[in-house]
């Protein structure tokens, strides 16, 4: 049995979510480094790492961070996985993104970010208060691509 077979097993959402985030984190060398991950993986941890920035601090929060360089790959892990509405709300988003596409440079995204104005802070705003509704089971939907494409993750 895979440490992905057993972490599938956990009977609590979380608690499996988290057990697979730490094997998949494992396979990277730095937070960023994906290079180790197949895009199964890469499509899981794009997900997770998109939930766990709203949660904690909004689209402001998403874009600024590290996790803003993967902004499209995560509006596609969002449609993989079957997140429609949260991939509808993501694209929203982006789309008040003062430059399209959303630059992978950490810097020059944050430099676009200081410049937002007060319209595009209000939306993001809007779209956090709708995430947090969470009209569909991210995580739920999440493990089930894994259970899905159990083969990809090792």
């Amino acid at each position: 049995m895979t440490e992905i077979d057993k972490a599938l097993l956990i009977e609590d959402e979380t608690e499996s979510i988290i057990k697979i985030q730490e094997i998949l984190w494992k396979k990277t060398q730095l937070y960023e480094d994906f290079e180790n991950l197949n895009e199964a993986e890469k499509t899981f941890l794009y997900v997770e790492i998109l939930e766990a920035e709203i949660n904690n601090g909004g689209f402001d929060q998403y874009f600024y961070n590290s996790s803003g360089d993967y902004a499209n790959e995560t509006l596609e892990s969002l449609k993989k996985i079957g997140a429609y509405k949260t991939a509808k709300l993501v694209e929203e988003a982006i789309s008040y993104f003062p430059e399209t596409p959303i630059p992978k440079d950490n810097n020059k995204r944050r430099k676009l970010l200081e410049n937002i104005d007060t319209k595009t802070s209000e939306k993001w705003n809007e779209l956090d208060d709708k995430f947090y509704l969470y009209e569909e089971n991210i995580g739920g939907l999440a493990l089930e691509y894994v259970r899905k494409n159990k083969a990809e993750f090792k």
